[in-house]
């Protein structure tokens, strides 16, 4: 556990120990993300922050916040739809054409529903936002993030939320539920992240879950209900649970530690980042060896996850699995929307990552 004294501490530092990064943020419209990126500017020395977002009418708002924060920054809005991989791949394009490196990525779309909603992919959207479309993302930058002197991925979602996959059914077409979905995509996240520490040594990869943060996803969420349960959760519920759960301030602030800090290494050992403050120390990995490179963080940066489950995991290859699963998914989606046509081999299915 880190105490909020000591994330404040290392945070404080970010400008004299870390150059100017080039970041890019996903989901970050609103919630989570926003108010780590918003702690991430005011912070950062000079960052160059790419900001992808659907809506014109979030990004530009955000942006004149941000260089009110910062106004040595460089902030780039990505105005994409990322429910769908094709524009992920867009956004990815754009990002690539303007850089030569990213040094850090932090991944928070997502929501939550009730029921199945399938996307013209053909995958279920918030299944596909909270898993697929990050490593979409992360597949297609890592030619950028591999060339970065101390890359970082972060993917805020659910560590420690893991469980055992229907592996017969890693999409849920037949198991779908909102607990399943959750479930599912915290396991696969975390198991993908352990593969590629694995095989990109000099990238750090962190999946961390935040506690109970109340943000927009609990209103819509609340659209599945019945209407006098709805109104019950939003004018009662919520309003207690802000009151009781971690704020989106503080929330963001643990969050820059986690994406800054020199706490969560690279599996090369190298310890890049902020120099930890007294008593922090180098954190325990997936494998529970300390500094391997992926960290499964709970909401005060301690090492959470089922070791049994990943142990069994480990032994059966699993993290490599689940990525093969991952490419194969991409292949079906890119070739319906290509068409069989269009496409000329495995090149085309799959876009460079260099």
């Amino acid at each position: 556990m880190v105490s909020l004294k000591a994330v404040q501490q290392s945070n404080a530092s970010i400008r004299s120990s870390i150059p100017g990064q080039v970041a890019l943020f996903v989901g970050a419209t609103s919630g989570i993300a926003m108010h780590t990126l918003l702690e991430y500017a005011r912070h950062s020395n000079k960052p160059k922050i790419y900001i992808v977002g659907r809506s014109e009418a979030k990004l530009s708002p955000l942006i004149k916040d941000l260089e009110k924060i910062n106004p040595e920054g460089s902030y780039i809005p990505l105005q994409y739809s990322i429910s769908l991989l094709k524009n992920v791949d867009a956004a990815c394009e754009e990002l690539r054409s303007k850089e030569s490196r990213l040094d850090l990525m932090v991944m928070c779309p997502g929501y939550l529903k009730l029921s199945w909603v399938e996307n013209e992919d053909g995958l279920e959207d918030t299944i596909s936002l909270r898993y697929y479309v990050r490593m979409r993302f992360t597949y297609r930058l890592l030619g950028l993030l591999t060339v970065a002197p101390a890359a970082r991925i972060v993917s805020i979602h659910g560590a420690g939320k893991e469980g055992h996959l229907i592996e017969s059914d890693l999409e849920l077409r037949n198991n779908f539920s909102m607990r399943n979905a959750a479930m599912h995509t915290a396991t696969m996240n975390s198991l993908a992240l352990q593969h590629l520490a694995a095989t990109h040594p000099t990238i750090s990869c962190v999946h961390v879950f935040p506690g109970v943060v109340v943000t927009k996803g609990y209103d819509i969420l609340a659209e599945d209900f019945w209407w006098p349960l709805r109104w019950m959760f939003v004018n009662m519920a919520l309003p207690v649970m802000r009151m009781v759960t971690t704020s989106l301030d503080e929330s963001g602030q643990r969050h820059l530690f986690h994406a800054t800090s020199a706490r969560y290494p690279p599996r090369n050992g190298e310890a890049k980042g902020v120099p930890m403050p007294h008593g922090v120390q180098v954190a325990e990995g997936a494998d529970e060896k300390a500094g391997s490179g992926c960290y499964l963080l709970g909401p005060a940066g301690e090492a959470i996850g089922n070791k049994k489950l990943f142990e069994e995991y480990r032994r059966r290859d699993m993290p490599k699995t689940i990525w093969e699963h991952t490419l194969g998914v991409f292949e079906r989606v890119m070739a319906k929307q290509l068409g069989q046509s269009l496409l000329q081999g495995k090149e085309t299915l799959f876009p460079s990552s260099d």
